[in-house]
């Protein structure tokens, strides 16, 4: 993979709504691997004094996507995520690991955990994502 590319891919991220709306920080990336982290904001907690599970589900899929993206792909589609919620969290800040796990031609396998940062595994996600190139007429 070119460091252009994978430079490409991270402006993409960073540069989205989503991304900043939510509070995304990048701290690791490379071609198959991201690791992201998100300070808990008040607004994520829900009825049971928690981070909401869609939050986890969030962070997961975005830190998921962006590994598929790293192997040279200019878009990646969520097909299928499973998730396990292991633990619940309501301050610091929250961990998100994505690293590849099977390739073919057109789709990626891909494990996430989503951990405290202090190493404790608050959740554990796979998932199947469709990989696509965009056609460049010019």
């Amino acid at each position: 993979m070119t460091a252009d590319h994978l430079q490409n891919v991270k402006a993409d991220f960073e540069n989205s709504l989503f991304w900043n709306f939510i509070g995304l920080q990048l701290k690791e990336f490379k071609e198959g691997y991201v690791l992201l982290a998100l300070p808990i904001q008040k607004g994520f907690i829900n009825v049971r004094n928690s981070v909401h599970g869609g939050i986890y589900a969030s962070v997961l899929d975005t830190a998921m996507g962006m590994a598929g993206r790293s192997l040279g792909f200019d878009e990646v589609a969520t097909l299928h995520l499973n998730i396990q919620y292991l633990k619940s969290v309501v301050e610091g800040t929250i961990l998100s690991e994505a690293t590849i796990i099977h390739q073919n031609r057109n789709t990626v396998f891909i494990e996430g955990r989503l951990k405290t940062d202090d190493g404790e595994l608050l959740s554990h996600c796979t998932g199947t994502f469709k990989l696509s190139k965009v056609e460049r007429i010019g």
